[in-house]
């Protein structure tokens, strides 16, 4: 059961995890949002560009009814010239609304998941032609998804487009004693109001697919406690290990301090909690030096020592608690101490000399 508990994904993904993934080309990602926001730049982009389109249309079709007409046969050159008319005059025209398509398409990308150039994404990957793999992505919570937004989206074209149908039914019936152009205008206005209604209702649709898409990857990238605990020793180290290393270097650096002790004037203490070891050498220091201090346990070892080295040992509690707070091992005193070291000095010295 424990292990059961192990493999399930309930951990939050870590930068790092984050960060591959992200490498790999998996990111939360909505296709319906890219779709929308292109349809939307499509008929945006159709609609501010109508008038130049529909009058490069004016004009070519004008050239082709007057080429054909002083054509005596259809030849080669004459088929020539008329493909140069059709792409001299309709290039201009749809060159804004090719660049703004492709602009909002690399645009909706961006936006979603920012500039990332990976190739990992697309490369081949043989397990995917695992017909077991195929299978489990057929029926997964992911390719429902998908039918369903298919789904959706069929019956809003449909239904956008038969309510329009039958709202201008009256309209297109009188187009027949109109003229080519009013028909033109006409039919691409009813083509602009059924876009801007399916755009709607897509745009509605990629929201909520760009949350469940954020969710759904979410949910993907989740990991195991085991998973979150390979991870972390393989980016800071086992832990244990650390905790031993850090243990080792303690006592080497504490074995180190209490070799000084015994080479100390004297040792101040604070009776019971703090320990400081003070030595003056006067041909080789400029002030006196802390040489080695403790708290606790260690302060009583130090004493120990102390003792058993004919140290000097002087109580001096607040003395002892200032220099274990504000002196490092090896650093000179401070000239505020200097009084009452010089005190606790001139004692030992006169000790020496009995």
């Amino acid at each position: 059961m424990a292990e059961q508990q192990g493999q399930e994904k309930t951990e939050a993904p870590t930068e790092k995890k984050r960060r591959e993934s992200r490498e790999e080309g998996q990111v939360a990602f909505s296709k319906e949002l890219s779709s929308a926001a292109l349809l939307a730049g499509i008929v945006l982009t159709l609609v501010a560009t109508s008038p130049f389109i529909l009058d490069s249309f004016r004009e070519l079709m004008t050239r082709i009814f007057r080429q054909i007409a002083s054509a005596d046969e259809l030849s080669i050159n004459s088929v020539y010239t008329l493909s140069e008319e059709i792409l001299s005059t309709m290039l201009p025209a749809f060159t804004p609304f090719i660049a703004a398509i492709v602009f909002v398409a690399i645009f909706a990308s961006v936006l979603q998941v920012g500039v990332q150039i990976t190739f990992k994404a697309i490369a081949p990957k043989f397990n995917k032609l695992s017909p077991l793999t195929g299978i489990k992505r057929l029926f997964s919570s992911q390719s429902l998804a998908d039918f369903l937004k298919s789904m959706a989206k069929l019956i809003i074209v449909g239904f956008v487009g038969y309510l329009t149908y039958m709202d201008k039914i009256t309209e297109l019936n009188g187009l027949s004693v109109s003229t080519p152009e009013a028909i033109l205008k006409y039919n691409f206005t009813v083509v602009a109001e059924v876009a801007g209604k399916i755009v709607l209702a897509l745009v509605a649709i990629a929201i909520f697919d760009y949350f469940y898409q954020r969710w759904h990857h979410e949910q993907q990238m989740m990991m195991t406690k085991q998973e979150v605990k390979e991870e972390t020793k393989q980016t800071e180290g086992d832990p244990q290990l650390k905790a031993r290393i850090r243990q080792i270097q303690r006592e080497m650096s504490n074995a180190r301090m209490m070799q000084e002790v015994p080479k100390a004037d004297a040792l101040i203490v604070n009776p019971t909690h703090f320990s400081v070891a003070v030595l003056y050498d006067r041909d080789v220091m400029v002030a006196p030096e802390v040489t080695a201090k403790g708290a606790d346990h260690m302060a009583l070892r130090m004493r120990t020592v102390a003792r058993e080295n004919n140290v000097p040992i002087l109580e001096r509690p607040e003395l002892a608690r200032d220099l274990y707070a504000n002196v490092e091992i090896g650093e000179d005193i401070p000239e505020r101490f200097y009084k009452a070291i010089a005190e606790i000095l001139a004692f030992v010295y006169r000790l020496r000399k009995r």
